[in-house]
């Protein structure tokens, strides 16, 4: 098998990876080197592979070798303080601008203790920590198995993608609910997408779901591609004020239909459940930890299959009942 493919258009893969299928989809257009051995996210159109690992998000592909991730590291250290530059940062982590300058180029390897050190001296939290070193580990392990092991952890470290961020007086364009599930009817088996399927299937009115398919084709967020097909053409939508309130407009909407599907839906449908117990608001950050890797791990598993009929929302809400008990 060839170690490479060229991907000059739109293709699909497989791989079984850890006894899983995954299936890979490259976006139309797309031109690149990628390696066979994936892992992916596809709706978020992420992709995780080896020898190198890379990530691809849309039409851009970002390496995600440890020596990328230090360069990034010092692109972001320079932009927040001009004064800094690779010299500054050889000095920080106690090694020569020489030795950096390898490092970066690839003709110096790092050992997963060298790493620990040197992400020690750099101030990385944990979760930056363990993903740097599982780079280095997967640059330099042989063994398969243990490389598809740390290609999993890998996966579940790596920090978010944000391919697309809107602004808070765009996003409050879009804020009433009914636009995210029309940019996910895309990604469904529906064979077309018009006002009248999108009022049917998320019962709006016929002008409500013209004048939204009209507003996401303005703001770039919809496109239609060769075939004529309406594509969604933003991997994600990440507002930059979360605590707006065309973000709380967003969320209200979106707990009045969770509350709807409390007597619309039956339990095969839906999923709703609920705990209440003594909390110590200094946990409350790895609480957000765990609930952010719930989020991640039912995305992907939503990824997985091709034929999806219905769009679905996950909303987890974790919040204070009492008043402040000094």
């Amino acid at each position: 098998m060839l170690d490479e493919v060229s991907i000059l258009e739109q293709a699909e893969f497989e791989y079984h990876f850890k006894k899983q299928r995954f299936a890979l989809l490259m976006l139309p257009k797309t031109r690149c080197i990628f390696p066979v051995k994936v892992a992916y996210n596809c709706e978020q159109h992420e992709f995780l592979c080896n020898r190198p690992s890379y990530l691809l998000c849309q039409n851009a592909m970002i390496t995600t070798t440890y020596r990328q991730l230090l360069k990034a590291e010092l692109d972001q250290r320079i932009e927040n303080n001009p004064s800094y530059s690779l010299r500054a940062m050889a000095a920080q982590m106690k090694i020569s601008s020489g030795m950096l300058s390898s490092i970066l180029n690839g003709k110096r390897n790092l050992s997963a203790k060298r790493a620990i050190e040197l992400a020690k001296t750099l101030k990385f939290d944990k979760r930056k920590t363990d993903y740097f070193v599982a780079l280095v580990q997967f640059d330099s392990v042989k063994s398969e198995e243990v490389r598809a092991e740390i290609l999993e952890t890998i996966y579940h470290l790596a920090p978010k993608s944000k391919a697309f961020e809107l602004d808070l007086d765009v996003f409050s364009m879009i804020a009433d609910w009914h636009h995210v599930p029309i940019l996910k009817m895309t990604r469904t088996t529906l064979p077309s997408l018009t006002p009248e399927i999108i009022s049917k299937h998320l019962d709006i009115s016929l002008a409500q779901a013209s004048e939204a398919l009209d507003r996401l084709f303005r703001l770039g967020l919809l496109e239609t591609d060769e075939q004529g097909h309406i594509r969604s053409c933003k991997s994600q939508i990440i507002t930059n004020a979360p605590t707006s309130s065309a973000l709380r407009h967003f969320h209200r909407q979106m707990l009045t239909k969770a509350i709807e599907s409390l007597e619309t839906q039956t339990a095969t449908e839906k999923f709703v459940g609920s705990e209440t117990f003594a909390f110590n608001e200094e946990d409350l950050e790895k609480a957000k930890e765990i609930m952010e890797e719930c989020f991640s791990r039912i995305v992907r598993l939503a990824s997985a299959r091709q034929d999806k009929k219905n769009v679905y929302h996950l909303g987890i809400q974790m919040f204070r009942l009492t008043k402040d008990i000094k």
